[in-house]
């Protein structure tokens, strides 16, 4: 087995409450970074290139 290090609350339980935090922390930010490159995704569609003008003119 490994050894881990598990937050215990003061009744020497695992801490559900501490890992639900964290875990719902790293969920947050997770679905930040989905979402902003989502976003660039979208952005990068609708993306047009400007015209070339002909230097003749």
């Amino acid at each position: 087995m490994t050894d881990q290090n598990l937050k215990l609350d003061a009744y020497g339980n695992v801490d559900i409450d501490y890992y639900l935090k964290l875990a719902r922390a790293q969920r947050a930010e997770y679905v930040a970074q989905l979402g902003a490159a989502f976003a660039a995704k979208v952005k990068a569609l609708f993306r047009v290139a400007p015209t070339k003008l002909s230097p003749s003119h």
